[in-house]
C-alpha cells in the first residue's frame, strides 16, 4: 500500500494505491495518525487504485469517522471501484459513508462541511494578549450592540415571594441564552410548585425541578412550535450575539476560576474594547477542573415563604432553601454555560441602577474581594474533545444534542476551568419586558 498525502485550502486528502486489507490498513492508520491534526474536521480518501476493501480497511475507515464526528465533521469517500463498493452495501455500510465520484466533488462537499460549522480559528494566529498570567487570542466577531432582557426581578425569588402573576412563559426561540428561573409543563399552576434553577443555551432549556430527587431535566428543541413554552420567575436573555470569541487559559497550566476568568475579559475589555461600560454576558464552552455549586430546593412562590420573612439565604433559612456543594466534582468533564458579569471597577453610569439590581445579589457561598458580580449557571457533559471553531453557538448547540448529559447548577465563583473558549458579549442596555 503506497498513500500519497496533500493539502488543498487546508483539507487533508489521501491517495491510496495497493490493497485495502488488514495490512493496507495499517498504513492508512499511520498515514493518519502522521497528518491527521487536532484542527482537521474533514478528510478526502481517494481510492481510485484501490481494487480490494476488506473488513480490516473499512474499520480504519470507521475508526476515523467517529473520530471526526464530535468535531463535526467526517471522511469523504471518491473514486471507489466496483469490487470496495460491493463490500461495503454487503458490510452494510454504503449508507454510513459518503462516496463521491470524483475528488474534485469529494473535496467541495469537504469544503461545504466545514463552513457550515464555521471558521475555525488559527488561533496561534490571533491577537494574544497576558494579563496577569492568564492568556487571551481574541477572534473579533461582531460589533452588533448586545441587550439584556429581564422578566421580573430576582428580589421576589430571593424572598420567596413570586405568585401566579409573576410567572411569564417564554418562547424557545426568544431565550437562546438565558438564566433565572423556570420549568417546563402545560400550565403556571402545575409549574410553580417546581420552579427552579434553569438555563437555556444553544436553544436547548435545562432545568433543575424542585421536587425532591435533585435531578435536572432538559428539552432539546427541533422547532419552536409555540405549543411548549417556558414558564419563568425570573429570567435573563441575551439579545444579540457574542461580540468577541476569546480562548483563554493560564500560562502555567493551573486551572482558572469563574471569577478569574471574568476578571480577566474586564481588564481586556477595559484596555482595548470602547464600547465596554461594565456589564457582559459569556457563553463558555471549558475543560471543567472543579465544580463547586449551588441551587434552590424549595420553588420561591409565596406558597411556601419563610416564615421569618426573611430572604432565603438569611442564616437561618439558607440550610432549607438551598443546597449547596463545596466538594469539587467533574474533573475532566465537558462544561458549557452562560451568565453575565459586573465590573465593579468600571464606571456603570450606561446602566440603570434597578437592572443591576435585578441581575445580581450577593451569595454567601461566594467569598471574594467584591470588584465583580457574577451570576452564571452551567451544564456538564462528559467529556468532549475541545471546540476549535470560532462558531461557538454551533458547537455549543452540537454538544448539547449530541454530548453525554451529566448534570447542571448554579455555578460559585469559584467553580475552575482549565481551558475555556467563550463568547463574550459588551450589553449595551437592560430592558425590562
Amino acid at each position: 500500500m503506497e498513500i500519497q498525502a496533500q493539502r488543498i485550502e487546508g483539507i487533508l486528502i489521501l491517495s491510496l494505491d495497493g490493497r485495502l486489507d488488514a495490512f493496507g490498513a495499517e498504513h492508512l492508520d499511520a498515514a493518519l495518525n502522521s497528518h491527521l491534526t487536532e484542527d482537521d474536521r474533514a478528510v478526502v480518501i481517494d481510492l481510485a487504485n484501490v481494487p480490494y476493501l476488506s473488513s480490516g480497511g473499512i474499520r480504519t475507515l470507521i475508526a476515523t469517522e467517529k473520530r471526526l464526528k464530535p468535531r463535526g465533521g467526517g471522511i469523504q469517500l471518491c473514486c471507489v471501484q466496483s469490487y470496495p463498493l460491493k463490500v461495503l452495501a454487503m458490510a452494510g455500510f454504503d449508507q454510513f459513508f459518503t462516496c463521491h465520484t470524483t475528488q474534485e466533488v469529494a473535496l467541495a462537499h469537504a469544503r461545504a462541511l466545514i463552513r457550515s460549522m464555521g471558521t475555525v480559528a488559527d488561533w496561534d494566529r490571533l491577537p494574544s494578549y497576558t494579563l496577569d498570567g492568564t492568556r487571551l487570542s481574541v477572534f473579533e466577531r461582531s460589533q452588533e450592540p448586545a441587550v439584556l432582557k429581564i422578566t421580573s426581578d430576582i428580589s421576589k425569588v430571593l424572598y420567596a415571594r413570586l405568585g401566579d402573576e409573576d410567572i411569564c412563559t417564554r418562547r424557545f426561540s426568544e431565550t437562546e441564552y438565558s438564566i433565572g428561573l423556570g420549568a417546563l409543563g402545560g400550565s403556571v399552576t402545575e409549574c410553580a410548585p417546581y420552579l427552579g434553577e434553569m438555563i437555556t443555551i444553544g436553544g436547548t432549556m435545562v432545568w433543575l425541578p424542585t421536587d425532591g430527587h435533585d435531578t435536572p431535566d432538559f428539552l432539546i428543541p427541533k422547532r419552536d412550535t409555540g405549543e411548549v413554552t417556558i414558564y419563568t420567575g425570573f429570567n435573563v436573555a441575551l439579545d444579540g450575539t457574542f461580540n468577541d470569541i476569546i480562548v483563554m487559559e493560564r500560562e502555567s497550566g493551573l486551572p482558572l476560576s469563574i471569577s478569574e476568568l471574568y476578571a480577566a475579559v474586564f481588564a481586556f475589555a477595559r484596555e482595548h474594547r470602547p464600547n465596554f461600560k461594565g456589564l457582559v454576558s459569556i457563553a463558555l464552552w471549558a475543560d471543567l477542573d472543579a465544580l463547586y455549586s449551588s441551587g434552590v430546593k424549595i420553588s420561591p412562590i409565596k406558597k411556601f415563604t419563610p416564615a421569618n420573612r426573611e430572604m432565603i439565604m438569611h442564616p437561618d433559612n439558607i440550610n432549607t432553601w438551598m443546597a449547596i456543594a463545596t466538594d469539587p466534582r467533574y474533573q475532566g468533564e465537558t462544561m458549557v454555560s452562560f451568565g453575565v458579569g459586573l465590573d465593579l471597577q468600571s464606571e456603570l453610569s450606561a446602566y440603570d441602577q434597578d437592572g443591576i439590581n435585578a441581575l445580581f445579589y450577593v451569595h454567601p457561598a461566594n467569598i471574594g474581594t467584591q470588584k465583580l458580580l457574577l451570576h452564571n449557571h452551567g451544564v456538564i457533559f462528559k467529556h468532549r474533545p475541545r471546540a476549535r471553531s470560532a462558531n461557538l453557538d454551533a458547537e455549543i448547540k452540537r454538544i448539547v444534542t449530541e454530548g453525554e448529559f451529566l448534570d447542571m447548577r448554579h455555578l460559585l465563583d469559584t467553580t475552575s476551568v482549565t481551558r475555556a473558549l467563550i463568547g463574550v458579549s459588551y450589553i449595551t442596555d437592560i430592558v425590562f419586558e
